[in-house]
């Protein structure tokens, strides 16, 4: 079992992972159990569909028809909404490698951002100048 920090850490890349399968087909949680293990990633049942319900209720992931019982698969399709978010993830994961892996900087410091600019993307928002 994955230490809490790592743990919180890595659940945000499972999420990107799972918003980018459901973007190309209709995914459910045992196809995503093993796909993730694939990758190295080995989820629990309690971790992967508490994650699936969040992301369902953020309006990320849709439920594809109904389930003829509580235990019968349930399949999901990404949203509008999700689509924009992955889009926006892609962004950001591209840069955050470019910098961290690649080891490319790209000459600025960011600062606090002003509250109007939260929740939207590094992209989106040019950070203030620098005063010297």
């Amino acid at each position: 079992m994955l230490p809490a920090a790592d743990r919180e850490i890595r659940l945000g890349l499972w999420k990107v992972h799972i918003l980018h399968h459901s973007r190309a087909r209709e995914v459910w949680g045992t196809w995503l159990l093993e796909e993730l293990a694939e990758h190295g990633h080995r989820l629990s049942p309690g971790t992967l569909y508490p994650a699936l319900a969040r992301m369902e209720a953020n309006g990320w992931l849709r439920r594809s028809g109904k389930a003829a019982h509580a235990r019968a698969r349930q399949t999901f399709r990404i949203t509008t909404e999700g689509r924009r978010l992955l889009e926006a993830l892609r962004r950001d994961v591209t840069e955050l490698y470019e910098e961290t892996v690649l080891g490319r900087d790209v000459g600025h410091r960011m600062k606090a951002l002003p509250r109007s600019a939260r929740g939207r993307t590094a992209r989106e928002v040019t950070p203030p100048p620098e005063h010297t």
